[in-house]
């Protein structure tokens, strides 16, 4: 066996879609601030920061998923 596999994580995946899926909420939750707190908003920027958002829940909580499932 190789030095290289006996150190690989299978973790490794589902912890950096996690983080990625957090810091895209992160990022669609400043879009929706700065949308509400400029002037005239567009619904374009509306409909970014909603959908950041969202993909980002979606990562964060399959990743999650994939966390647990790892575990048992």
């Amino acid at each position: 066996m190789k030095m290289s596999h006996s150190m690989q994580s299978d973790s490794a995946g589902p912890v950096w879609g996690l983080i990625l899926g957090v810091i895209l909420m992160m990022v669609g939750i400043g879009i929706g601030i700065y949308v509400r707190s400029s002037e005239p908003g567009g619904s374009l920027d509306e409909s970014l920061a909603m959908s950041a958002v969202t993909a980002g829940a979606l990562l964060a909580v399959y990743a999650s998923r994939e966390i647990r499932r790892s575990h048992r």
